[in-house]
C-alpha cells in the first residue's frame, strides 16, 4: 500500500512538473488616445489588444458650454477610416424626452470581446495609429444639428519584447 501511494505521489509530481513548462506568453498591446479642439476634448481613452480579447474604452468627453448649452439629443461615435470606408467601433445615443436639455460631457462607454476592433479587417494593429476618429452629432432645441469630429492619434503604452 505504501509503494502504491509513493508511485501515485511520484506520478502526480511528474505531471505537475511537466505542467509547469514555460507557457507561451500572450502578446499584449495597449494604446492610449486623447484629442481636443475648441468645442470638445476626449481624455483617458484606451485600447487593449491581446491574442484572445480586445477592450476599447472611449474615455471621457468634456464639451465647451458655449457650444452645447441648448442640446436636446446627441450621439457619439468612434470609428476607423479605412480608405473612404467608415467602420464603427462604438456608438451611443442620448435623447431627452422630457423637454429639457442634456449634458454631453461624461464617460463615453466601453466595448470588449474577441472581435471588437479586429473585425474591421485591418492588416496590422500598427495601422490603427492614425485612423481612429470620434464624431459628436448634437441637435439643439430648434432642431439644428451640428457635427463635430476629432482625429485621435494613438500612443502605444506597451512595448513587446521580440520573442
Amino acid at each position: 500500500m505504501i509503494k502504491l501511494n509513493v508511485s501515485v505521489f511520484m506520478a502526480i509530481l511528474v505531471l505537475t512538473l511537466v505542467g509547469c513548462e514555460k507557457v507561451e506568453q500572450e502578446q499584449l498591446t495597449v494604446y492610449s488616445f486623447s484629442g481636443e479642439n475648441e468645442q470638445l476634448s476626449i481624455s483617458n481613452g484606451i485600447i487593449v489588444l491581446n491574442d484572445t480579447e480586445e477592450i476599447f474604452n472611449g474615455g471621457d468627453l468634456k464639451v465647451t458650454d458655449d457650444f452645447f448649452n441648448n442640446i436636446t439629443s446627441y450621439s457619439t461615435t468612434f470609428y476607423i477610416m479605412s480608405g473612404d470606408k467608415k467602420d464603427v467601433i462604438l456608438s451611443n445615443n442620448v435623447v431627452d424626452m422630457t423637454g429639457d436639455t442634456v449634458n454631453a460631457s461624461g464617460d463615453l462607454g466601453q466595448i470588449s470581446g474577441d472581435s471588437a476592433i479586429r473585425r474591421i479587417k485591418i492588416d496590422d494593429t500598427s495601422d490603427l495609429k492614425n485612423i481612429l476618429y470620434f464624431e459628436l452629432t448634437a441637435k439643439d432645441r430648434n432642431g439644428k444639428e451640428n457635427v463635430y469630429q476629432l482625429q485621435l492619434p494613438l500612443t502605444e503604452i506597451t512595448k513587446n519584447n521580440g520573442d
